[in-house]
């Protein structure tokens, strides 16, 4: 049997506690407050996710050849995920990638919903766009032959994103 995940931290009323990390849930009380761990495919499993959230999570292989980092923007391929690129009309967003992918790996994409980026600089209440690779900007590319103008969401803070994603629209050049 793998040994479990443990953590100290302080209750509520200042004393430290051991608290046991958690790859999957029976939805009982014993489960209650321990933290998530990734389970041993490196995803959330689906039963230590809240039902309000699952209608917004997906599953499938990475098959981006140099993987797909977490708070990237991800497309869905026949073959399955990789990086959204708004220079490739093929690669529109689906969702933003919320576990490390790995070629050839199962790795979960959130479509809706918000999300915290690490080290992300977002403008509270700026509408961002897909960019190239991933990666979302605040400009749109307007008058530029060939491309996705995609919105992905609005900020809401500095490191997070609420995700409305839209449908693609291909831009043309103006003369």
């Amino acid at each position: 049997m793998p040994t479990k995940k443990q953590a100290i931290i302080k209750t509520t009323d200042g004393k430290m506690q051991v608290n046991v990390a958690t790859d999957t849930s029976d939805g009982t009380v014993a489960n209650a407050g321990r933290f998530l761990l990734l389970n041993d495919s490196g995803i959330v499993d689906d039963s230590v996710i809240p039902d309000w959230m699952k209608g917004f999570l997906i599953k499938d292989n990475c098959v981006e050849t140099g993987g797909i980092a977490v708070g990237k923007m991800v497309a869905l391929t026949s073959t399955g995920f990789v990086l959204a690129d708004n220079a490739t009309l093929t690669k529109d967003v689906i969702g933003i990638a919320v576990t490390v992918g790995v070629n050839g790996a199962q790795m979960s994409v959130l479509t809706g919903g918000k999300f915290t980026i690490t080290g992300a600089t977002f403008t509270k209440g700026s509408n961002y766009f897909l960019g190239a690779a991933g990666d979302v900007t605040v400009t749109p590319p307007d008058n530029v032959a060939n491309k996705l103008s995609q919105r992905v969401g609005k900020a809401l803070a500095a490191t997070q994103l609420v995700l409305e994603i839209s449908e693609p629209i291909i831009t043309s050049s103006l003369a």
